[in-house]
């Protein structure tokens, strides 16, 4: 039964990790990524990984579990005709280009800047979700402003490890979409910018010659197998929950937990 021990002492956590990033994606439209990049550097660095190498793992690791939970959470949001295809056609191409490019820049960064610009990203996105605000005027984007838009949610989302949501959500309530649609909308976006992020890790562990164990490059397998199966199975449930719960208070409630995570990995950095 050692087997069984092991599994409960260091990978129970992943699955239940698995199934609150599944929940949030379906409800919040986010990749989960604001929630596992924290996560995973505190338990990659308590298996005795280095900071620096750790977060760098977080980042990889997130993005390929994504892949998976924005497959699931498009699949629901779908079901329930909260996406809006005109705008993902518009936008996925300069997405999916700025997140393969600033993979490609992330992967050679300094933990320490890329840790700060988490942070301070993280708390810039709780201070949105916190206001909620909404939209003063209808005004219908041109093709060079949602390219443009596009190519920048793809950039930072992949410096951060992120599915987009937390851009993409107050962006399209600016142009008038509703809450639930922009939700949607924002879960398909999330699929190909963490996959060409996930392609860029992939490459780059191919052109490595060794690896530690149970790791491939950056990407922490026991992470992905076990968090990426959950979060798939339990999005649709936070989808479900759209149609039932207070989204205000919930966002407000994420943000506030947001801004703590932004708080802890400051202080972390300072300390």
């Amino acid at each position: 039964m050692e087997w069984l021990q092991l599994f409960i002492e260091q990978y129970a956590l992943f699955c239940l990790i698995g199934v609150v990033v599944g929940v949030l994606s379906g409800l919040l439209g986010i990749g989960g990524g604001i929630v596992l990049v924290p996560m995973l550097h505190a338990i990659l660095v308590a298996k005795g990984f280095s900071a620096d190498v750790a977060f760098h793992m977080a980042l990889a690791t997130s993005m390929a579990c994504i892949v998976f939970t924005s497959l699931s959470s498009i699949t629901a949001h779908h079901k329930n005709q909260n996406i809006v295809w005109p705008y993902v056609w518009a936008m996925v191409p300069m997405a999916f280009v700025g997140s393969l490019l600033a993979t490609l820049v992330a992967i050679h960064l300094n933990a320490l800047y890329l840790t700060l610009f988490f942070a301070v990203f993280t708390f810039y996105a709780a201070i949105q979700l916190f206001l909620d605000r909404k939209p003063t005027r209808h005004k219908v984007p041109s093709n060079v402003e949602i390219s443009l838009v596009a190519l920048l949610i793809g950039v930072i989302s992949a410096l951060v490890s992120i599915g987009g949501g937390t851009l993409t959500v107050p962006y399209l309530a600016m142009r008038h979409v509703s809450v639930k649609q922009a939700i949607g909308t924002s879960a398909v976006l999330g699929f190909p910018i963490a996959l060409a992020s996930t392609v860029s890790y992939v490459q780059d562990a191919i052109r490595q010659s060794a690896h530690a164990p149970d790791t491939f490059g950056l990407l922490y397998l026991p992470a992905i197998m076990l968090i990426a199966p959950f979060s798939v199975l339990f999005a649709p449930a936070g989808v479900a929950l759209t149609k039932r719960l207070p989204v205000k208070v919930l966002k407000r409630t994420f943000a506030i937990f947001l801004m703590g995570v932004s708080v802890n990995l400051l202080w972390s950095q300072v300390g």
